[in-house]
């Protein structure tokens, strides 16, 4: 009996790691996706309400589809004020962090911003985490902290310290959307336990959409002129939102939290060598040596310590 539980425990933790990785390879293309969106004349903010709108139908099916199977609907009604704006923080700082990616992506490129927010983020959240008193800090800790600021700036540094037009700018962009991914995640990480996963995320995103709504309304929306573009715009808002957030959602359901956004990790992975392969744009030496650099901070900081050594 017990065999049996643990191999159902096996086989359901190997089918939540698969959620995630597919998720951050989901989002790796996207970040490729968006950048040719972006060359091809759609303004980011645009290309930002395009991944949350689209995306929201699908969201809130599954949302009303697990009411009625599960008859757990989470009611906006029924949630305490502190809750709701809970929620519509996360949808904003979500709103904000894929935004200053995109102004990321639009300057440098895809590679770079999607290493510097997917992999700088951890480290921002384990920082957080200790200056609020969520976790003490301890030599596995540091060790984290330092290898992660030392990939970052392995991969921000060029050699001759000679930055190129509009490197500063996006690289401001992409630390900016490092810092609001890190309050994504500190937002999902203390979100009530009593609203789940696909309710938050529909409440959240929608709180997103309109926030982007309101930022093209003042801005002004850029619409695809061609068939390719109305794709690739297609893809950020249902793929990269839907389809991407709902395996994260699901596999981060059954894997430590910690654990899931290491495995969003193949993210940049994806971008770095579907750039490779399609544009040449491969990172150097340096910055390959950074991005180790960086994965293995991810490692340490979600190794757990050794309740044994702990006493």
């Amino acid at each position: 009996m017990r065999k049996k539980y643990f191999m159902k425990v096996s086989s359901i933790t190997t089918k939540a790691w698969w959620c995630v990785l597919l998720a951050g390879f989901l989002w790796g293309v996207g970040a490729l996706v968006a950048q040719s969106a972006m060359q091809a004349g759609i303004s980011p903010h645009s290309l930002s309400l395009a991944r949350f709108a689209l995306g929201l139908p699908l969201l809130w099916y599954w949302h009303w589809h697990q009411g009625m199977v599960n008859k757990q609907h989470s009611r906006w009604t029924a949630m305490p004020w502190r809750v709701r704006l809970h929620i519509v923080f996360t949808g904003l700082a979500m709103a904000a962090n894929v935004t200053c990616w995109f102004l990321g992506i639009e300057r440098i490129g895809a590679t770079l911003p999607t290493v510097i927010s997917i992999c700088f983020a951890p480290v921002l959240v384990a920082a957080f985490s200790v200056a609020r008193g969520y976790e003490r800090i301890n030599v596995r800790l540091v060790c984290g902290l330092v290898l992660g600021i030392a990939g970052v700036a392995l991969i921000v540094v060029t050699g001759d310290f000679v930055l190129p037009p509009d490197y500063g700018m996006g690289l401001a962009w992409s630390f900016s959307s490092a810092l609001l991914y890190a309050m994504v995640v500190l937002g999902n990480a203390r979100m009530p336990k009593d609203v789940s996963s696909v309710s938050a995320s529909a409440w959240s995103m929608t709180a997103a959409s309109i926030f982007m709504l309101l930022v093209c309304v003042t801005q002004g929306i850029t619409l695809p002129h061609t068939l390719v573009v109305w794709l690739q715009v297609g893809y950020t808002g249902v793929v990269t939102t839907s389809v991407a957030y709902l395996a994260f959602a699901w596999g981060a359901r059954h894997l430590p939290p910690t654990s899931a956004v290491v495995g969003t990790l193949v993210e940049p992975l994806a971008a770095a060598v579907l750039a490779a392969w399609l544009w040449n744009a491969q990172l150097s030496a340096q910055q390959y040596a950074g991005a180790v650099s960086l994965a293995l901070a991810m490692v340490v900081l979600s190794r757990k310590p050794n309740p044994r050594k702990a006493r």
